[in-house]
């Protein structure tokens, strides 16, 4: 059995390419659906623009937190919403909420998945555990005590360590939870129903998301919405594009492979191999070569055209009559002359109709070749 070959570089392209596919999905897996982007731009149900306009309506002052990297310390916000990150919030980023909580400011985290924002709930000691469907749950804080209940159509329950204290429950399970970092506070929601336009209407899912930016309210103070993981962090460099994005980390890549390709392609792995010394093929190997295609494929159906062809003219050649005159009248004319010639040329015909064995083609051919032979003249 014949083994075969891989080109190394399509191994290497086909694993890079896996590893490129995986971090697309990473990045897209907490955008639970289209529409569902929790983003403060976005005025779908699915947005929380809503949100935002609500809160500017009852005298608050919002501020799209997005840039180069992420420092919402810098921005001057008292509380930042981080609603459904789309892109990974990274060890620097975790940093700088530190930096953030630590400096007095509040943090509310609300998520369907919690996989972007994995780095910041492990340094608080917050796990999500079991998925929740469409539920209720009660106020067991006094930072909610507005909101007697909130409605959610999907999330994940809360798993709690000691630091931790419920804000949101139902029959023991948590939705909602908030602990002190500093002078700062973290809350953590395991769903976006209570915030998107869709929902926050719905019961006193409203309510809720004001009284959490509660400390953003007054003068000189201001509420953040984390657009920066939403992928709003443009920068005029080409290469800060190129490094911070994925699109941008992409394009390298694919640079890279070219790169990569062109110097395999053009790579010489030991001394150069001589020409092909064999001499070049006759026009007799292109006919066998044809033949034997035609032999293998069935279609003989051209051959035995092409001879009751040559039949029919050389017959016509042989009597004198026109090419295009049809065989029976050809042979009409050669009974008259000669029955025993029209009647094999008869059968011949007929013969080459139907299917022939190779060696029954090859009789028929020298057949062909003695009926369509011109008459001495006496």
């Amino acid at each position: 059995m014949r083994r075969v070959r891989i080109d190394p570089l399509y191994a290497v392209a086909a694993v890079l390419l896996i590893v490129v596919i995986g971090l697309a999905i990473f990045v897209g897996s907490n955008a639970q659906s289209q529409g569902r982007s929790g983003s403060a731009l976005d005025g779908t149900s699915g947005g929380a623009a809503r949100l935002r306009a609500l809160l500017d309506e009852l005298g608050g002052r919002t501020v799209i937190v997005q840039g180069e990297r992420f420092s919402p310390r810098d921005t001057g916000v008292n509380v930042l919403f981080m609603l459904g990150a789309t892109e990974p919030v990274d060890d620097a980023d975790a940093v700088a909420v530190r930096t953030f909580l630590q400096g007095g400011g509040t943090l509310i985290v609300a998520t369907d998945l919690g996989l972007a924002e994995s780095s910041v709930l492990r340094t608080y000691g917050l796990s999500l555990g079991d998925g929740a469907g469409p539920s209720r749950y009660d106020a067991s804080s006094v930072i909610t005590a507005s909101a007697g209940q909130i409605t959610v159509d999907r999330g994940r329950i809360l798993t709690l360590s000691d630091r931790w204290s419920p804000v949101m429950r139902s029959d023991g399970r948590t939705l909602a939870a908030m602990t002190r970092e500093g002078s700062g506070t973290l809350i953590v929601v395991g769903s976006l129903a209570p915030f998107i336009n869709q929902y926050l209407g719905v019961a006193d899912n409203g309510r809720f998301a004001l009284s959490l930016a509660a400390a953003g309210f007054g003068a000189g103070r201001s509420i953040g919405f984390d657009e920066y993981h939403h992928g709003a962090h443009p920068s005029p460099e080409l290469l800060a594009v190129l490094e911070r994005t994925w699109f941008g980390r992409a394009m390298l890549l694919a640079g890279a492979l070219i790169f990569v390709y062109l110097w395999w392609s053009g790579r010489r792995f030991g001394p150069a191999l001589p020409a092909d010394p064999r001499p070049p093929r006759s026009s007799l190997d292109y006919i066998r070569g044809f033949a034997g295609l035609l032999r293998r494929s069935g279609r003989d159906e051209i051959a035995r055209e092409r001879l009751r062809r040559d039949l029919r003219l050389g017959l016509a050649a042989r009597y004198g009559l026109d090419p295009a005159t049809p065989l029976d009248r050809i042979l009409a004319t050669a009974g008259a002359d000669d029955p025993a010639l029209a009647a094999e040329a008869r059968a011949t015909d007929a013969a080459l109709a139907g299917r022939l064995r190779d060696n029954e083609l090859l009789r028929t051919v020298a057949r062909i070749e003695s009926l369509v032979a011109k008459k001495e003249r006496p």
